[in-house]
């Protein structure tokens, strides 16, 4: 009996795996560009508040973390669910995270600075936070640019070893976050949370036990 539930469950499953890893490949691209579109509606309404820069900074760094973190979580789920044909959502999960870093920061140093270097520099070693969201986006920035299959093909094996960089975008993106709020601001912790799961899905012990269970 209990086969014969488990086979009548598994079965359309197995079937439609394929389906719903398109529909998910679709849900994505809309909810990736959804943040975009709503922003720049309430960009043209007045609805950004009264500092709209520092609303639209903080808007496009939460996407930015958002479509970063489920881009991580796409191997976590491909191997515990058995289902391969979510590889295909990280790349642009992981796009659409280095553009909204890249959103971040071109608010900050063209709205809020202008392009005044100096200022720019000054303020970003008085408050590391800068030092360390700038180093993300770099890194994302870096992977996007190189996600391209000219550079894979001719990086080769090495092309892997540079793209497991991304947990480092990862934290360093987490922290940002953190040193950004004030102290005692709970806001970033949830994100922290999600990140340090996964980065401790990638440990040697944790990864035997899912082969073991595959």
């Amino acid at each position: 009996m209990k086969v014969w539930i488990s086979e009548k469950i598994s079965k359309p499953w197995r079937e439609n795996r394929k389906i719903l890893a398109s529909i998910l490949h679709l849900l994505i691209h809309v909810g990736s560009l959804l943040p975009l579109l709503v922003g720049l509606w309430d960009f043209w309404q007045g609805n950004l508040g009264a500092n709209p820069i520092l609303e639209v900074t903080h808007r496009s760094g939460k996407t930015a973390l958002t479509t970063l973190i489920l881009s991580l979580s796409i191997t976590p789920l491909r191997q515990l669910l058995k289902w391969n044909q979510i590889n295909k959502l990280r790349r642009p999960l992981g796009l659409y995270a280095a553009f909204y870093a890249g959103v971040h920061l071109s608010i900050y140093v063209i709205l809020d600075y202008g392009f005044l270097w100096g200022a720019l520099l000054a303020n970003s070693l008085t408050n590391k936070f800068i030092l360390v969201g700038s180093a993300a986006g770099t890194i994302l920035l870096v992977l996007a640019i190189t996600s391209l299959n000219l550079f894979r093909r001719k990086m080769g094996a090495s092309w892997k070893q540079l793209h497991r960089f991304v947990y480092g975008a990862g934290v360093l993106a987490g922290l940002h976050f953190i040193l950004a709020v004030k102290p005692g601001v709970l806001r970033p912790w949830p994100y922290a949370a999600i990140l340090l799961l996964l980065l401790s899905y990638r440990l040697p012990p944790v990864q035997t036990w899912v082969k073991k269970t595959r």
